[in-house]
């Protein structure tokens, strides 16, 4: 209860005297005690009026300076020791508030005191943790540290090259977002169940076409201590990859050309031999049979020339390079494929039944179904098909199929005997369905009634990937930061605490005040806070066209002009992007009803329907320190020691908003405010 709610019988005591002297009065009428009464009367409204002008004097010169004392005190002790108190002039606290301050000076110089203290002890530590950096920064390799649940908990510049900034990249996002969930939960519980140092496998970027050769190894709690098998040693896993996708195409140009090249000596040096062989055993033969042999050597003589020739100038795909087997999930195979149809022959693919793990050359693969399903669609007529991967003893058969009838010998041999010209070499389809471990056949699908297969054995995964296992190098680093504590996975989000929470925060900058009447959104920004941390470079901002011309006073105040917007896009475009960007996490405005306003008229539209949890710091800031003092984001700032760059622009306000949330997370946690459910009921 506030000191003007403790006090407000100074008010009632007088309204009461009033009541009664009016009462008294017109009980009495003209009576012989009339002259009496109306003394009486007027002296207890003169009483009354005096009372209501001493409590007006002692609200405004000690209530109301009370009530400020107590609330800068709280700001001075738990977020800004140099708040200076909002104090009246005349106000009747003496000296307390020069002590309030004296003691503020004494917190802040001992807290520096502190910070010195800790930083003196903690120079070596952060050296070294410098000098790791570096070296994760210096890295070619990408490097991805999830923690048990994987959620991203560092990232090097190489990974953000390597994965040319993919939109699901950032601190606390799920790996999921980023790579297929399937592989990698697959490998992890290989690594669980055999306790190697890592493991391999190729898989694909989600929403892309590139390929990463992976290395995985878990991160375990008292690594000599603690039981491989014991899931609640497993702090998280580490990711290294290295994008392999040009690798693989240079790779199988390599061996399409080695392909190539022996087959084209193959017949020159059987004709050479043949000739060889008659000249030798037929010495009496005329002189024309002999010229004519003689012209077969030469003409071989210049075919063998002409394939050196080749192979001479396309040495370095053949020097210095390894055949690339991996292992893949079929799902990922079938994907990428699938992509591969719908964008160059506008063919329809859909993955059925269970994926399976090969161990083969992926590229390869791909160039070859791709030009299975060309000529099945040109022999049937079709733009359909479902691909299914079969396990089997030692194989993994990949089935194409269709609704028709299958291939007959004579078209899958001619489909065979056409040659891939996509490839280096130009390799036929039969050939190269050999070197990928088995012979094509077509047949009627096994299962399902009206549907036939082409289908192709390749060699199942083996237990261990290809080639030896690679020893990760340790990541001192990661346990630089307070990134490994529990974070929430089964608690509701709303009983989740707000120091553990994900946060974006974000403004928007509009063509006026009131949506209800057409204005629009001109720009929106946002930045996201990840375990108490402001994630400047994890950031969304986005001019928009609002389809209307920009107001004279609208842009003065945020300066955006309808130059700026003409070719940006559309806030149905745009919300689609800012909820990818926003995904599950708490959203967080000041005065987050107005912003929202704007993106809840076009939800439908846009497809992007916002149901995040919504904090308003201006409301928590009315919870933690009341109507009386100003509430605008610059005085509330001020109040709180807190700087603002770039004011009335949408990424500015932004940066300062998150600022201001974490100091109000301190404040309310004093209150006994701790859980997100709290700070909604707080402010409800």
């Amino acid at each position: 209860m506030s000191l003007l709610r403790q006090f407000r019988w100074l008010v009632i005591l007088p309204l009461l005297l009033l009541i009664a002297t009016g009462v008294l009065s017109w009980a009495t009428g003209e009576g012989e005690h009339a002259t009496l009464v109306r003394v009486l009367t007027a002296l207890l409204s003169a009483i009354a009026l005096l009372q209501l002008a001493l409590w007006q004097q002692f609200k405004q010169r000690l209530l109301k300076p009370l009530a400020s004392l107590e609330r800068g005190s709280e700001i001075i002790l738990k977020t800004h020791a140099a708040h200076d108190l909002e104090l009246p002039d005349n106000h009747l606290l003496g000296n307390l508030p020069d002590s309030i301050h004296a003691l503020g000076d004494e917190i802040a110089h001992a807290r520096a005191e502190i910070s010195s203290a800790l930083r003196s002890g903690a120079e070596r530590v952060q050296l070294q943790k410098s000098h790791l950096e570096r070296v994760i920064q210096g890295l070619e390799e990408g490097v991805l540290v999830c923690d048990a649940g994987a959620r991203i908990l560092l990232y090097n510049p190489a990974a953000h090259r390597l994965l040319q900034h993919h939109p699901a990249l950032g601190l606390g996002r799920s790996v999921f977002d980023l790579l297929p969930r399937t592989p990698l939960e697959h490998t992890l519980d290989r690594l669980r169940q055999h306790s190697d140092a890592s493991r391999s496998l190729i898989c694909g970027v989600n929403d892309t076409e590139r390929l990463l050769s992976c290395h995985i190894g878990l991160l375990r709690d008292g690594e000599h201590d603690a039981s491989p098998a014991d899931p609640g040693s497993e702090r998280g896993f580490v990711i290294a990859f290295d994008d392999v996708t040009a690798r693989q195409h240079a790779l199988h140009q390599r061996d399409r050309l080695f392909t190539a090249t022996v087959q084209g000596l193959r017949n020159p040096l059987a004709n050479l031999r043949a000739a060889a062989e008659t000249l030798r055993d037929f010495a009496d033969m005329s002189t024309d049979e002999r010229q004519g042999f003689m012209q077969v050597i030469g003409v071989e003589c210049g075919r063998l020339s002409e394939q050196i020739n080749t192979l001479a100038a396309s040495e370095s795909a053949l020097v210095g390079q390894e055949w690339q087997l991996a292992n893949i999930y079929s799902a990922d195979l079938i994907h990428l494929l699938r992509r591969h149809l719908q964008q160059q022959c506008q063919l329809d693919l859909t993955l059925t039944g269970v994926p399976q793990w090969l161990c083969t050359d992926s590229h390869a693969v791909i160039a070859l179904f791709e030009h299975l399903a060309r000529a099945v669609a040109r022999l049937r007529q079709i733009d359909r098909f479902d691909m299914e991967a079969l396990g089997g003893d030692h194989n993994v058969y990949l089935d194409l199929a269709w609704k028709g009838t299958p291939l007959s010998n004579t078209e899958l041999e001619a489909c065979q005997h056409e040659s891939l010209t996509e490839l280096v070499g130009h390799p036929q389809a039969g050939d190269l369905a050999r070197q990928l471990g088995g012979e094509l056949w077509s047949q009627r699908h096994p299962r399902i009634e009206g549907m036939a297969i082409v289908r192709l054995p390749l060699p199942a995964s083996k237990e261990s990937p290809v080639g030896p296992a690679i020893d990760l190098p340790t990541r001192p680093m990661i346990y630089d930061f307070d990134l490994f504590e529990a974070r929430p996975q089964h608690e509701s989000l709303l009983d989740t605490p707000l120091r553990k929470l994900d946060y974006v925060v974000f403004d928007s900058e509009t063509t006026g005040l009131e949506p209800e009447h057409g204005d629009e959104v001109v720009s929106i920004a946002a930045v996201r806070i990840v375990n108490q941390r402001i994630l400047p470079d994890e950031q969304f901002n986005q001019l928009v066209h609002p389809g209307r011309q920009i107001p004279r006073e609208s842009i003065r105040y945020h300066g955006i002009t309808d130059e700026q917007v003409k070719d940006a896009p559309s806030i149905i475009e745009v919300l689609p992007k800012f909820k990818a960007f926003a995904k599950d996490a708490v959203l967080v405005a000041h005065n987050a009803w107005f912003d929202m306003a704007f993106i809840r008229r076009r939800e439908a539209q846009s497809g992007a329907y916002f149901t995040n949890p919504i904090l308003d710091t201006l409301m928590l800031s009315v919870c933690l320190h009341g109507h009386e003092v100003e509430q605008s984001l610059d005085a509330i700032t001020q109040r709180l020691g807190i700087d603002i760059q770039g004011r009335h622009s949408a990424l500015g306000d932004s940066m300062a908003t998150a600022r201001l949330l974490l100091a109000q997370i301190d404040l309310l946690e004093a209150r006994g405010i701790i859980t997100l459910r709290d700070a909604l009921n707080a402010y409800r």
